[in-house]
């Protein structure tokens, strides 16, 4: 599926300048019941009232413990749901990172102890399907009860009020159905010091070409200076071939990986290009693997791209910071990056445990929680309707007007006034998260190493295809 649409300009925001007015920049039409998301013929339909469904609950999660906000964000979530849902009692079981609860969930689908649903990302969703353990969600969906075009206490709202980018990731696996649902999302901007810029008159690139003209100018003001830097190898790596429709890999079970590719080495030879003439860095290149975001604010480099859901770690008192998007190879085209927590439901659980499961998911996703979540840590809200909620307008003219809040603020509405069209995601399947780290691998081995290209192109191959069988 594809149900992206091109945006015709890609504007530059400041920080501390005009901010945008914020709100939905259009609607999710796409997804209609019975049509994109086919209920399972053995899906059976909750009957009765919600509010005396009865159900012990488990999510493995990895925000932390109580010293964690995103922890603190869960605990009150689940708090009130079961507030309103006093017959539902929901465990939460910290897995403390993204690897340790793959490893973790792994280990149970063997020992069949499995929780009812979890954090994972789709690349780990695929392997857990493989399994045959993943609970395929369109019938919740669309259940006439508890689905999401019912107006009931957990007030979630249509699915047309998710973005349309999270929601292809839903269905995007090798397996026809909804394997799992978008949690929190992040994506990429690029931070810049607006104070530099202005002094010297510089303007803000919005094409890879006119990132490196920049960074050459750059490099005339102060030959110390790296002018841009990337916080993700793997991400550089995978939007360049994206913004370029070269292909990168497919859910074709003959065909996966199809990085290794004539256009693909000539990307990636413009990157070394660029790195060797001082104009970039990435953090797998950089002194000790330190992140462009610390570089940034330490004034080392003028320009990075990191995450949204990493806003504050590019904020600083020491110079104004401006927002901009991505640098694209077609403006009228964009393609940024959507990536981020899923959830994802597993078949084991009772049948009560995963009607239950599913209404927690509504409510942790209702248009006031995930615009809480939000405020807190830069994550993109999974609804459109999250910036017209009284919580994030509160949060919006009341707190976020200075520091690293304002920051967060800005990406948020960047990424929504001109992002909500442009996202795009990668296949998920066995083998498509050790892919991700071998093609980041190729970056950082040919700019720091010195690594032929064909060869380190030929082994990130081999070795996605090993771990594929």
């Amino acid at each position: 599926m594809n149900k992206r649409t091109k945006l015709s300009l890609l504007s530059i925001l400041p920080l501390f300048g005009l901010l945008a007015a914020c709100g939905p920049t259009g609607t999710n039409t796409s997804y209609v019941f019975g049509e994109d998301w086919d209920v399972p013929s053995d899906y059976v339909a909750f009957t009765g009232d919600p509010e005396e469904l009865t159900a012990t609950i488990e999510m493995w999660h990895t925000f932390g413990e109580s010293s964690s906000p995103n922890y603190n964000n869960l605990k009150q979530i689940t708090d009130e749901f079961m507030n309103r849902y006093p017959n539902i009692k929901v465990n939460l079981v910290n897995h403390s990172s993204y690897d340790t609860i793959y490893t973790d969930l792994r280990y149970a689908v063997s020992a069949n102890t499995l929780p009812t649903l979890a954090i994972a990302y789709p690349d780990h969703v695929a392997d857990y399907l493989q399994s045959g353990v993943v609970e395929n969600m369109a019938g919740y969906v669309a259940d006439p009860v508890i689905g999401m075009g019912v107006d009931d206490l957990t007030e979630a709202g249509p699915i047309d009020d998710y973005y349309a980018g999270y929601l292809d990731e839903s269905t995007d696996y090798a397996q026809t159905g909804v394997y799992s649902m978008p949690w929190s999302k992040s994506t990429e901007v690029m931070f810049y010091n607006r104070d530099f810029f202005d002094q010297y008159h510089l303007e803000v690139p919005r094409t890879w070409e006119d990132l490196w003209e920049v960074c050459a100018e750059v490099k005339d003001i102060d030959p110390d200076i790296i002018p841009f830097g990337y916080d993700s190898d793997d991400n550089l790596f995978i939007t360049r071939l994206a913004q370029d429709d070269i292909p990168y890999t497919s859910l074709d079970p003959n065909d996966h990986f199809q990085f290794n590719n004539a256009d693909a080495k000539a990307i990636v030879s413009e990157i070394k290009e660029n790195y060797d003439k001082g104009y970039m860095t990435t953090k797998g290149t950089s002194a000790n693997g330190s992140y462009t975001s610390t570089m940034f604010t330490n004034g080392e480099l003028v320009m990075t791209v990191g995450s949204t859901g990493g806003t504050s770690y590019n904020f600083t008192n020491n110079f104004n910071i401006g927002v901009a998007a991505v640098p694209q190879s077609d403006t009228e085209n964009p393609k940024v990056i959507s990536q981020g927590p899923s959830i994802t439901f597993f078949s084991s659980a009772s049948q009560d445990q995963l009607y239950a499961a599913w209404l927690f998911y509504k409510f942790a996703t209702n248009a006031n929680n995930t615009a809480n979540l939000s405020t807190l840590t830069g994550y993109n809200p999974v609804r459109m309707s999250a910036f017209e909620t009284d919580l994030y307008e509160n949060w919006s003219t009341q707190t976020a007007t200075t520091g690293s809040s304002l920051l967060i603020k800005t990406s948020l509405e960047y990424a929504n006034d001109n992002y909500s069209q442009a996202y795009f995601t990668s296949p998920a399947f066995r083998g498509s998260a050790i892919a991700r780290t071998e093609v980041g691998g190729i970056i950082t081995n040919v700019l720091v190493s010195d690594v032929d290209i064909d060869e380190a192109f030929q082994r990130a191959y081999s070795n996605s295809v090993i771990a594929a069988q």
